[in-house]
């Protein structure tokens, strides 16, 4: 790991006691993008719903993780849209389903509910335990889909249609009275906001939240010389020791950090990288990657292992010289007085240069943090406050019961 980190200074922090932290700073959004793969789809039983004329196909839908080989499995949450084999798919929180006419966002806790205790999650033979049927898995996929459909579109299964028992058993135990739903929108696979942040030399610039299903984040920034991670206070953070990488054991799963720019650095702009293996968790949601053009929306199954990078920025200016002009302005206004008074107006003026030296005075700190040092490294540390960080070891949050 060292040498993939040469090429930058890595900036040593501290997070909450959630985490632990190996490199450094970060802002970006990391899109998870998929795409249909059909010879990854598992085909379910046809159902017929009530108004439609014709049977419906269901099948546990196939995607694939761009950039990967990783295999997603998904349920159709958009009738009657058509999904498009050649067209991406982006996830995205439950409240940005596009199509306006859908249930989806006011039924989300049930869907979330249904994929829950359903196949692929659970067994079909668990399953049909469950409903007192022989259940197998072509028609999980079937009623489970029609289940789905109720709540995402107000489908209703046409039960005199369908022929099949264990189908209609297992739609209704799913849109039942124990459905009460599932609240919880399921975390994002790796989201930290903002994308990017400016501010002014002697600025806090922050905060940059990091949300994330992941076990281990792995942050990367290349800073100059002075600028540092910081926590909320503005403190920079201490150097940790050697080998003290762990996990402690946290419920949550976001973090704060900030960039701390000494007054006087030139403007300038530092980027970063974002790096996660994280869980692509059962019920996010998925819509077509572009907004022009439709295809079918899904919800993920089955939870899934992504590795995913996001990029992103932080930019800072000298801060504007506003405190000098009030000084002179003031000595200005006796015109009218003699010559004694205009010797008096050069004083004033030096003194007000002296105003910025104070919030420069962490400069002295600076120089005591790894974060400092402007030479690649690598810091495995125990976090114990909000601030700034690289390598963030995550508990993931316990399900909702």
């Amino acid at each position: 790991m060292t040498s993939r980190l040469s090429a930058s200074r890595i900036g040593a922090a501290v997070l909450g006691a959630s985490l632990a932290l190996l490199v450094s700073a970060l802002p970006a959004i990391a899109e998870v993008h998929v795409k249909p793969k059909p010879e990854w789809d598992q085909r379910g039983a046809d159902v017929f719903l009530e108004g439609k004329d014709k049977k419906l196909d269901t099948s546990l839908i196939g995607l694939e993780i761009d950039g990967t080989n990783t295999k997603v499995q998904a349920y159709c949450v958009e009738l009657p849209t058509p999904l498009e084999h050649g067209r991406g798919l982006k996830e995205v929180p439950w409240d940005k389903h596009p199509n306006p006419n859908t249930k989806f966002k006011e039924n989300a806790d049930k869907i979330a509910w249904i994929l829950q205790y359903t196949f692929p999650l659970v067994k079909a033979k668990e399953l049909g335990a469950v409903i007192g049927k022989d259940l197998d898995e072509n028609e999980a996929i079937g009623g489970t889909q029609a289940a789905i459909w109720h709540f995402s579109d107000g489908a209703k299964l046409d039960k005199g249609r369908v022929k099949n028992g264990d189908v209609v058993a297992l739609y209704d135990y799913l849109t039942g009275e124990k459905n009460t739903g599932i609240k919880e929108q399921p975390t994002p696979t790796l989201t930290v906001e903002p994308k990017e942040k400016s501010g002014n030399a002697g600025d806090l610039i922050g905060p940059f939240t990091v949300t994330t299903t992941a076990g281990e984040v792995v942050l990367k920034a290349d800073l100059p010389e002075g600028v540092v991670l910081a926590d909320k206070n503005g403190n920079p953070l201490a150097d940790p020791k050697a080998g003290t990488l762990a996990v402690q054991d946290a419920g949550t799963k976001t973090e704060e950090f900030y960039v701390k720019v000494p007054v006087g650095t030139p403007d300038g702009k530092a980027s970063f990288s974002v790096e996660a293996n994280a869980e692509l968790a059962q019920g996010r949601l998925f819509v077509s990657s572009n907004d022009q053009l439709q295809t079918q929306s899904l919800v993920v199954a089955f939870p899934a292992k992504a590795s995913l990078k996001a990029e992103g920025s932080v930019s800072w200016a000298t801060a504007p010289a506003s405190s000098t002009p009030p000084p002179s302005s003031s000595v200005t206004t006796p015109p009218t007085s003699t010559t004694e008074s205009t010797p008096a107006s050069t004083p004033p003026a030096p003194t007000t240069t002296t105003t910025p030296v104070p919030a420069g005075g962490s400069s002295g700190d600076l120089a005591s943090t790894g974060a400092s040092i402007f030479v690649p490294l690598i810091i495995g540390i125990v976090l114990v406050g909000g601030g700034a960080g690289a390598l963030l070891v995550m508990r993931r949050r316990k399900s909702a019961p």
